[in-house]
């Protein structure tokens, strides 16, 4: 195993999968936050297993960055009702959800007492046919909510209910990713750019307001 090699071989993968992306995509992406910002909406996030931690880095960035002023002992950002929620952190609900009606139905049941017309739902799935997503899009979709889907697999479940589908091309040779995961690690990668890509842009969007 020659290390060196290996890691040059995930930078240039990295560079490729996220260079693949349609810049008009991202673009459709942050005017999506821009709105839901403006409108004074919600983001609701949710993932699985190693996504929970991009939702959550999602939600305090979008919650908290767009609106610390350079100053961070003092708060003279103001802002409005857009918010950031993360589906992945109430364990109550998640278990009692998931205990009295299935694992699939733990996101899509707090959209019902939460979510409103012109929020947003922003599902993580790899594969892009995680049940639990998959539903909350439904339910989504029925209140007149809008969905995102970042995903590796740009045939899947989610596409008929997902207003935007943002998917990584190409494959991966760097070792580890076992259960036929390919680009599992680009893709986690990616999750973070794009959202700190619509972190900042915000962030300079109302700063430039106040």
């Amino acid at each position: 195993m020659n290390k060196k090699k290996l890691i040059e071989l995930y930078k240039e993968e990295s560079a490729n999968v996220f260079g693949n992306i349609p810049t008009s995509k991202i673009v459709k992406f942050v005017d999506m936050v821009f709105d839901a910002y403006e409108n004074e909406q919600t983001i609701f996030a949710c993932g699985n297993g190693g996504n929970v931690a991009s939702v959550q880095n999602l939600v305090v960035d979008m919650n908290m960055h767009p609106f610390v002023s350079e100053d961070k002992g003092v708060q003279t950002i103001p802002r409005n009702k857009f918010k950031c929620v993360s589906l992945c952190s109430d364990q109550a609900s998640i278990t009692g959800i998931g205990n009295d009606l299935g694992f699939r139905f733990i996101f899509s049941e707090q959209l019902k007492y939460q979510g409103i017309k012109g929020d947003i739902v922003f599902g993580m799935s790899g594969s892009g046919n995680s049940k639990n997503v998959l539903e909350a899009f439904r339910v989504a979709k029925n209140r007149g909510m809008k969905t995102i889907l970042v995903t590796r697999n740009s045939i899947n479940n989610c596409n008929d209910f997902a207003d935007l589908t943002i998917s990584l091309e190409g494959t991966s040779e760097f070792p580890g990713q076992t259960g036929g995961n390919n680009n599992n690690f680009h893709f986690e990668d990616v999750l973070s750019k794009i959202t700190h890509i619509a972190v900042g842009l915000l962030k300079e969007k109302v700063h430039n307001e106040d």
